[in-house]
């Protein structure tokens, strides 16, 4: 196996890891957990392997105090938060529903960048915007038309999904305009998590939903491997991936996540794989490859799912 093959093997493999990861979270739902206290473990947890990865790769932690802003910022806005209202999202709709919407970020990191920072929205990113939104559409029409909807509860799902995918737009764009996305990835990823720690350890508290004492064994060990696979094995097979094929190719084959977290949540969660859902993955998965093309005409940017 040549490189660029063993690059792409190796990103498909994240993806795949990172869509069987996310399909673990709610079950610890009714194990104790909630989506609070996961997205604090999900943090905590993958602080000890990423000290073990710094330290095996002997990777410097040093940052300026303006670093360190940035990166708490990054860490708490647009990772932890991000993170919350996926896990809240994906315990009002389907896994299978929620990640295909999140993913379409990319969407979101072009208007943001058209609107705030001047940059040219032109007739592809146009395209793609539509495609990818009618895609959301067919989510919104399957879930909320569906047997076993709550209406107004579902809604909220539906649309924390789409918020996530805001803020993690936001987590993009702010690593790039700070400077930030020059740094090591393991070392960026380890700040993130730290500050995430924190902000969740804060407001789990503040608001009684940090519930670590009620957490069976079962919770504890599934909330472990979920950060060991997102951490140690999707991530550092995405930086191998990148080193080899280059972070455009990449972002192209990261578009196979939310198609595996669709398998996967119906394979471990039970959730119903539809004609609309079909439809509605095709259609995300066409608008964000359209962007995936139109980007690396111009300045690449990596643009990979909600793992830190």
């Amino acid at each position: 196996m040549n490189i660029k093959n063993n690059g792409v093997f190796l990103t498909m493999l994240s993806s795949i890891t990172f869509g069987f990861a996310f399909t673990l979270g709610p079950l610890t739902y009714s194990l104790g957990s909630n989506p609070v206290t996961l997205t604090f473990l999900r943090n905590f947890l993958s602080l000890p392997f990423l000290i073990i990865i710094i330290l095996v790769l002997k990777i410097n932690l040093k940052v300026t105090k303006k670093q360190l802003l940035h990166l708490t910022i990054l860490g708490f806005i647009g990772n932890a938060i991000t993170t919350l209202l996926l896990n809240i999202a994906f315990a009002l709709v389907d896994v299978g529903i929620v990640t295909p919407i999140h993913f379409t970020y990319p969407i979101f990191v072009t208007i943001g960048c058209a609107l705030f920072f001047k940059e040219k929205f032109n007739k592809q990113k146009l395209l793609a915007l539509i495609i990818s939104m009618s895609g959301i559409s067919c989510f919104f029409f399957s879930a909320l038309g569906g047997e076993q909807s709550d209406g107004k509860e579902t809604l909220l799902g539906l649309l924390l999904a789409v918020l996530s995918g805001v803020f993690y737009a936001f987590y993009i764009i702010y690593m790039d305009k700070s400077g930030l996305k020059n740094e090591d990835p393991f070392k960026i990823t380890f700040y993130v998590a730290l500050a995430s720690t924190l902000g969740m350890f804060l407001y789990g508290n503040f608001t009684n939903k940090l519930t670590l004492g009620t957490l069976t064994n079962k919770a504890w060990v599934i909330s472990c491997v979920f950060a060991f696979l997102c951490t140690v094995i999707a991530l550092s097979l995405l930086q191998l991936g990148i080193k080899n094929v280059g972070p455009s190719t990449a972002a192209v084959i990261s578009t196979f996540e939310p198609i595996t977290s669709v398998i996967f949540g119906a394979i471990l969660l039970g959730e119903h794989i539809t004609f609309i859902k079909i439809i509605a993955c095709i259609l995300i998965f066409i608008g964000v490859l359209i962007l995936s093309f139109s980007k690396s005409k111009e300045k690449p940017k990596i643009y990979c799912s909600s793992k830190n």
